[in-house]
């Protein structure tokens, strides 16, 4: 894909064929949790000044009892005079909706349809309440994430060998921007899907030498973007991805903002640099747009800024000197997410990723905590707030030399038994340079861009998974301590504890006598066995039948235990 071809899809060039003036709903009947379309015509760019102005949404009415409160759901423009309306009904059963525009075309609409049971496979959204996660079946959900920002915007061969890769990984959600990143290893422009926003005539990014250049030397194309209008072309191919990522199970936790723009397209600071007159207007006209077209995706999650803190165009009312576990206001950001949570029906999880200085989670449009570093104060952070606690960076597996992205897999896998036993959900990501690469931009590094996973810390983390999940374990359950066996100092383990397993993860050698679970004496109850992380293999560790504690030689760290209670018992 290229020249003016690319050209006309980075526009918005590229538009929908005009449907006729009913509404033409995907199907009569859709599942549970499933999504509920809307398609009508409307006013063109030939007949209004800009479509994406118009507004438009549907009022959805469960018809049957209990008939529940009426969800207001925003509509959106895609293009080629077609508006959309996109719904994710709750419940089973009748509903009807009723359409409001500004426009005439659009306004007044209504139709019926019926919700069926869940499609097969199926388990609903995922949920935060009180520590744990959980399924809309209540089902505890463990999430191992993965982050690869920019795989949607990348080029569409890459895209789909990011989705297969995704298949034969343990991942479960995977964190994405909408915007592209201007970064080290990322320095070029969204050539084949176009950015977000429509370029205007005559401007830099309509320079085809200017849009294919590649690297540090290429010309600044802020200014270039009609900041009210989008590129549908993209936002199409979001949609697509976003629903793609929902067939195979992992959760899409969108990133809708980052400091990664470097001046470039100028999406970071869209209402000026000075954050004392910072306007919120386009940020807020985005934010209405990105929740209409995806919000009705099940699988979505918000996060509502990556290092929100290095945006400092947004840090009005900031306070530098804020130190974890103590948030910094945020005012601007508490306005951004109070656009969020009113155009949200759904109310899908939000958060909001630390850079230097952490938000106030207590906030309520926030469903869990999503951390990096702070590992030290994690354990106070997860108390005072009592949400979900995300280690959704922990570092990443790699050999650049950027801290960040040197760990090695044996430390990229750990930190998922190590976050475990802090009752903490942990998220990897992978920067392993190809030496057949000279070029730092053309590096296909599956942090920035997606495309195959080369490291060997996925297969560790696929044993964490699969180990976990046989527990039945649920994060909302347990309970993180520190133990201390009687040494001063820093604590020698991490232990997370329910009624039905115990997780202890070592912190210094020596020979400790561990607290038996349940008090001990359990005659065959509980099981115990020291995990090899590495070579994904168990050993069983003999349990004395009375006292109350077993002596447990660390000789070499890391060293991990996991008790476990029998079916029976725990029944």
């Amino acid at each position: 894909h290229g020249g003016l071809g690319t050209l006309r899809a980075a526009r918005g060039d590229v538009g929908l064929t005009l449907t006729s003036a009913a509404p033409t709903p995907l199907s009569s009947s859709v599942p549970i949790y499933g999504q509920y379309e809307i398609t009508l015509a409307g006013p063109s760019e030939a007949t209004v000044a800009n479509p994406f102005e118009v507004k438009l949404s549907a009022t959805f009415t469960h018809t049957e009892p209990p008939t529940g409160t009426p969800i207001v759901v925003g509509g959106f423009y895609d293009g080629g005079g077609t508006y959309r309306v996109r719904f994710s009904p709750p419940a089973e059963g009748e509903w009807k909706y009723t359409t409001a525009s500004s426009a005439a075309a659009l306004d007044g609409s209504g139709g019926e349809f019926h919700v069926v049971k869940k499609a097969a496979g199926d388990r609903g959204p995922v949920v935060s309440k009180g520590s744990g996660l959980y399924y809309s079946d209540f089902t505890p959900h463990v999430s191992v994430g993965t982050t690869c920002y920019q795989w949607a915007s990348k080029g569409f061969d890459m895209q789909a060998q990011t989705l297969e890769t995704l298949k034969a990984s343990p991942f479960n959600k995977i964190r994405m921007t909408t915007f592209p990143k201007w970064y080290i290893f990322n320095r070029a422009n969204p050539v084949e899907t176009g950015a977000p926003y429509a370029i205007s005539p005559g401007s830099a990014a309509a320079n085809a030498s200017a849009w294919t250049c590649v690297g540090e030397h290429c010309p600044s194309l802020s200014g270039s973007f009609d900041l009210k209008r989008f590129n549908v072309s993209f936002w199409q191919n979001y949609d697509r991805r976003v629903g793609a990522l929902k067939e195979q199970g992992v959760i899409a936790d969108i990133i809708l903002f980052h400091p990664y723009d470097g001046g470039h397209w100028g999406f970071d600071c869209m209402g000026g640099t000075d954050a004392e007159k910072y306007d919120t207007a386009l940020d807020k006209f985005y934010l209405r747009y990105a929740i209409a077209r995806l919000a009705s995706y099940s699988n979505v999650w918000w996060s509502m800024a990556n290092e929100w803190s290095f945006n400092k165009c947004k840090g009005h009312g900031v306070n530098e000197s804020a130190k974890s576990p103590h948030p910094s206001p945020s005012p601007v950001w508490d306005e951004l997410f109070e656009t969020l949570a009113a155009a949200d029906p759904y109310g899908r999880q939000a958060s909001i990723h630390n850079g230097n200085l952490l938000y106030n989670h207590s906030r309520p449009w926030i469903s869990h905590v999503s951390l990096q570093g702070m590992e030290d104060t994690t354990p106070a952070i997860r108390q005072k707030y009592g949400k979900p606690t995300l280690w959704d960076e922990v570092r990443y597996e790699g050999n650049i030399t950027s801290s960040f992205g040197s760990l090695s897999a044996a430390e990229e896998a750990d930190r998922f038994w190590w976050g475990a036993a802090l009752g903490v959900h942990v998220g990897h990501s992978e920067t392993v340079l190809r030496a057949a690469v000279k070029d730092d931009d053309a590096q296909p590094l599956w942090w920035a861009k997606g495309g195959t996973l080369v490291g060997e810390s996925p297969p560790r983390i696929a044993f964490f998974k699969q180990l976990w999940a046989s527990t039945g374990a649920d994060f909302g359950a347990l309970t993180p301590a520190h133990a201390s066996y009687g040494q001063a100092g820093d604590p020698v383990s991490d232990t997370l504890t329910g009624d039905s397993v115990q997780l202890v993860k070592f912190r210094r050698q020596g020979t400790w006598n561990v607290a038996l679970p349940g008090g001990g004496g359990g005659g065959g109850a509980w099981k115990a066995v020291s995990v090899d992380y590495w070579g994904m293999t168990t050993t069983e560790l003999p349990l004395p039948t009375s006292g109350a504690t077993v002596a447990v030689d660390v000789h070499t760290l890391p060293f991990t235990l996991l008790f476990t209670k029998s079916a029976a018992t725990a029944a």
